[in-house]
C-alpha cells in the first residue's frame, strides 16, 4: 500500500486497549473506527490521549460509516461468528486475537468462510515475534548442537483475573490456562522446533482458592513428530506473585535455556563449563511483538510477503490445545492427527 492501512478495530477491552496503542504507533496503520457496545469503553476512548477515531456501539453501523482496508478483532473468543460474517461480507481481511474460537467446529467454520470469500485471515500468535523465540528457532534450525531430544517448559504465575489491565472472560472459561495461556506455549513448540505434535497426555486441575471457574493448572507430556519429547507445566494459581518461567531444550551436543518469558536466553555445548548468553534485542512485551506481527499482516494484505500465522495454521495449534483438553477429560493419551481427522479437519490440515 502507498498509504497506511485503514483499520477497523472490534473490541476495546483490556487487550483491545493495548492494541489500539499498537495500531496508533505503527507507520503502516491508521485507525478509522472502533466498535464496542459497553459504556465504559466509550468513556475510556474519550479520555485516551491520541485516540481520535470514532467509537461505535455496533459493527454494522461502523462498517457502513467508514472505509476500512482490514479489521482487527479483539473480542472474547466464545462466539465471533456474527462478527466474521459481517466483516467478510464487507470484503475485509481480518486479524484476530487467539484463540480464533473455543471450539474446533467454530474455528474451522471461520477459516472455511474466509477461504470461500478469498480473504486473508490471520490469528495473533505474537509470541512467535519475540526476539527470544526467533533466536531459539534459529539455533534449533542451525543444527550446531544436533537434533533436540528433550525439553521442559515451566510457567508459574499468580494471575489476578480481576486486575484492571486484564480481560475478565477467562474467569468463567472451562479451561482458562490451556485456552488463554498455554496455547501460546504450545504454538511456540510448533514454531521453534519446526515439528507438529504427534500425541499428548495431559491433566488439568483447579486448586482450592482459585478465582477461576475452570481449570487454571495444566501438565502435559508431549511427543513432537521429528522433534523432542516435551514436559510442560503451567499454572495461573501460584503461591507467589513472582512469575517463574524456564524453557530448556537439550540437544545431542548442547543445551539452550530461556529463563524469562521475554528473554534471558543462554546456550552451551556439552563440554562447556558454563552457559553463555545469546544476544537478543530489547523490546516492549505485548507491544513491539504485536506491532511487528500487525505490520507483517498489513504487508501480506498488500501482496508483499506471506503471513505464517494464518487461520489455517492456527487450527493446528488449536487442535493441539483441544487434544490436551480431551486427554485431561478422558485420562487417555490422544493422537493429535487422529483427533483432528475425527473432527473433519482433513481439508484444512
Amino acid at each position: 500500500m502507498t498509504r497506511p492501512a485503514r483499520i477497523l478495530q472490534v473490541g476495546l477491552g483490556a487487550r483491545g486497549r493495548t492494541w489500539s496503542r499498537v495500531v496508533r504507533t505503527s507507520p503502516l496503520a491508521e485507525p478509522v473506527a472502533y466498535v464496542d457496545p459497553r459504556p465504559d469503553a466509550a468513556a475510556w476512548a474519550a479520555g485516551e490521549r491520541g485516540l481520535t477515531a470514532p467509537v461505535f456501539a455496533d459493527l454494522d453501523g461502523a462498517a457502513r460509516a467508514v472505509e476500512a482496508d482490514l479489521a482487527l478483532v479483539v473480542t472474547p473468543p466464545q462466539d465471533r461468528r456474527a462478527t466474521f460474517q459481517t466483516l467478510f461480507a464487507r470484503r475485509l481481511p481480518v486479524l484476530c486475537e487467539k484463540p480464533l474460537a473455543v471450539s474446533l467446529d467454530d474455528a474451522a467454520g471461520i477459516v472455511r468462510a474466509a477461504a470461500r470469500a478469498g480473504l486473508l485471515l490471520g490469528v495473533v500468535q505474537n509470541f512467535r515475534y519475540l526476539p527470544a523465540s526467533v533466536r531459539m528457532r534459529e539455533i534449533v534450525g542451525s543444527g550446531r548442537y544436533g537434533p533436540p531430544t528433550y525439553a521442559t517448559v515451566l510457567y508459574v504465575r499468580n494471575r489476578d483475573g480481576m486486575a484492571p489491565h486484564l480481560n475478565k472472560y477467562p474467569l468463567v472459561m472451562d479451561h482458562p490456562m490451556l485456552l488463554e495461556q498455554s496455547i501460546h506455549h504450545l504454538d511456540l513448540l510448533r514454531f521453534v522446533y519446526g515439528a507438529e505434535p504427534d500425541d499428548v497426555m495431559c491433566t488439568t486441575w483447579n486448586p482450592p482458592g482459585s478465582m477461576y471457574q475452570g481449570d487454571a493448572c495444566a501438565a502435559a507430556l508431549i511427543r513432537l513428530r521429528g522433534g523432542p519429547v516435551v514436559v510442560y507445566q503451567g499454572t495461573w494459581v501460584s503461591g507467589s506473585n513472582t512469575m517463574a518461567f524456564q524453557w530448556r531444550t537439550d540437544f545431542a551436543r548442547g543445551v539452550v535455556v530461556q529463563r524469562d518469558l521475554f528473554g534471558d536466553l543462554m546456550e552451551g555445548s556439552a563440554g562447556d563449563a558454563a552457559l553463555r548468553p545469546v544476544p537478543i534485542e530489547t523490546t516492549e512485551p505485548f507491544n513491539t511483538d504485536s506491532r511487528v506481527l500487525l505490520e507483517a499482516f498489513i504487508r501480506a494484505c498488500g501482496g508483499v510477503g506471506t503471513f505464517e500465522e494464518s487461520g489455517r495454521d492456527h487450527l493446528r495449534t488449536l487442535a493441539f490445545t483441544m487434544a490436551c483438553i480431551q486427554s485431561a477429560r478422558t485420562g487417555l493419551r490422544v493422537s493429535i492427527p487422529d483427533y483432528a481427522a475425527q473432527r473433519g479437519l482433513d481439508d484444512l490440515w
